[in-house]
């Protein structure tokens, strides 16, 4: 077994526990660069975005939404993937439609 072949052991380990950073870096660059506050909408779900700045256009489509029947059941917040670096980025908002919810 050569040298080449000894790190690519090591580092595989790190590779697979850190893997998880590099989907999450790219998922949380979509929903920033999001236009709209809505990020996703469905007949069943709609998923809101709000970042800094925001809350006048937030709000308007808050009501709307709810107006057509969707309500709240989660908040979560949007934060920098760099581990212990808990910076808010924007919060996602997730809304189910109530002719959904038995």
């Amino acid at each position: 077994m050569g040298i080449k072949e000894k790190f690519q052991e090591k580092t595989d380990p790190l590779t697979s526990k850190f893997g998880y950073l590099k989907t999450d870096a790219e998922d949380i660059k979509k929903i920033l660069e999001t236009k709209d506050v809505i990020y996703q909408k469905t007949d069943a779900i709609a998923i809101l975005v709000k970042k800094k700045g925001e809350l006048k256009k937030f709000l308007e489509v808050f009501d709307s939404i709810t107006k057509e029947g969707y309500e709240l059941k989660a908040k979560e917040s949007v934060t920098d993937p760099i581990p212990k670096l808990n910076v808010n980025l924007a919060y996602l908002y997730i809304f189910q439609n109530k002719k959904y919810i038995q």
